[in-house]
C-alpha cells in the first residue's frame, strides 16, 4: 500500500474489513478484561488522523466508541494510548477527540511520537518500577514494515494478559528483500528478529507464504496462540496479513470468532475449502491447544 501524502485519505475495502475485525474483537475484549481488572490499556501504535475522507472512523475512534457505547457498562480505568509520528495527523485526531464526551474513567493520551519509542518507554518504566503492566491490547498498524521491531513486540507479549494485532506488510517486505539500499533492508531482520528472512530472497514463487510462516514461527516463540487473516487487493494479490498473538485461550477464541464473522461476509470470507481455485483467507490454525 502507498503511504498517504495527505492528512486524511480514502478508506480501502481491506481497511474496512480490518476495522470490522478490530471492532468485533474489542466488543468482546473490553468487557471481559474490565470485569476482572481495575485498569486496562488499549494502544494504537500508528493511529493516523482518526477519520477517513469518506467519514469512516479510524481505529482510535472505533476503540473509543466500542468502549463508550458497550451494552455492558465498563468499570475501572481505561487507558487509551494513541501515537503517530506525523504531527498533522495527530492534530486532526486531537480535534476529533475534543468533540467526544467520554466517561471520566477514560484516560486518553495522544502523542506525536514513534510507536516503538512510546512502547519502549512504557515497558522500561514498568520494569524499572518492578510493577505489573495492566492487561494491554496493542493494535500495530503501520503502512510499511519498519518501526515494529520484533524484540519490542516480544517484550509486550511476555507480559501477563497482553495481546497484539499486527498488520504484517508481507508484500512490501517481499519487494524489498533485495533492495540495493542497505538502510532499507536492515529493517527486515529487525521486524522478524532473525536474519533467516533474508535467505527467503533466494526462493522462487513461494516467498510470500515463506515470509508469513517465518513470522508466525517467530511470534509463536512468545505467544501460545497465533492466528493470521489474509488481505488481498483488487488484483487478488496478497498485500498483508493481520497477525494476532496472545497467551490466553479465551482471547484466541474471541479473535477467531471476530475473524470468522468478518471473513464469511464476502471478499474477506472464511473458507476451509481445499479447492486451489477457491480463496482461503483464514489461515490454518497452527497454534497449540490446551
Amino acid at each position: 500500500m502507498t503511504v498517504p501524502g495527505d492528512v486524511t485519505w480514502p478508506c480501502e475495502p481491506h481497511s474496512k474489513a480490518e476495522h470490522q475485525i478490530l471492532r468485533r474483537y474489542l466488543q468482546r475484549w473490553f468487557p471481559i478484561l474490565s470485569k476482572h481488572h481495575g485498569r486496562i490499556i488499549y494502544i494504537d501504535g500508528f493511529s493516523g488522523p482518526g477519520r477517513y475522507t469518506g467519514g469512516e472512523l479510524g481505529s482510535p475512534l472505533i476503540a473509543l466508541d466500542v468502549a463508550a457505547t458497550h451494552r455492558k457498562a465498563l468499570t475501572g480505568e481505561l487507558l487509551f494510548v494513541f501515537t503517530d509520528e506525523q504531527a498533522d495527523r495527530m492534530e486532526h485526531l486531537r480535534a476529533e477527540l475534543k468533540q467526544r464526551n467520554l466517561p471520566r474513567h477514560f484516560q486518553i493520551y495522544a502523542e506525536t511520537r514513534k510507536f516503538q519509542e512510546k512502547l519502549k518507554e512504557l515497558l522500561d518504566d514498568v520494569d524499572r518500577k518492578g510493577e505489573e503492566l495492566a492487561p494491554t491490547f496493542a493494535f500495530i498498524d503501520p503502512f510499511g514494515f519498519s518501526g515494529i521491531p520484533y524484540g519490542l513486540v516480544t517484550r509486550l507479549l511476555e507480559k501477563e494478559s497482553c495481546e497484539v494485532l499486527i498488520t504484517f506488510m508481507v508484500d512490501s517486505i517481499n519487494r524489498r528483500l533485495e533492495h540495493p539500499n542497505e538502510s532499507t533492508v536492515r529493517h527486515i531482520p529487525e521486524t522478524f528478529g532473525t536474519d533467516e528472512c533474508l535467505q527467503i530472497a533466494k526462493r522462487g514463487s513461494d516467498r510470500i507464504p515463506a515470509l508469513r510462516d517465518l513470522y508466525q514461527r517467530q511470534l509463536q516463540k512468545v505467544a501460545r496462540f497465533v492466528r493470521y487473516f489474509e488481505m488481498r487487493d483488487r488484483d487478488e494479490r496478497v498485500i498483508y496479513y493481520l497477525f494476532f498473538g496472545s497467551n490466553h485461550r479465551l482471547g484466541h477464541i474471541k479473535m477467531k470468532e471476530a475473524m470468522f464473522d468478518v471473513g464469511k461476509e464476502g471478499l474477506y470470507r472464511f473458507s476451509d475449502a481445499t479447492n486451489p481455485r477457491q480463496l482461503v483467507l483464514f489461515g490454518e490454525d497452527h497454534t497449540m491447544t490446551l
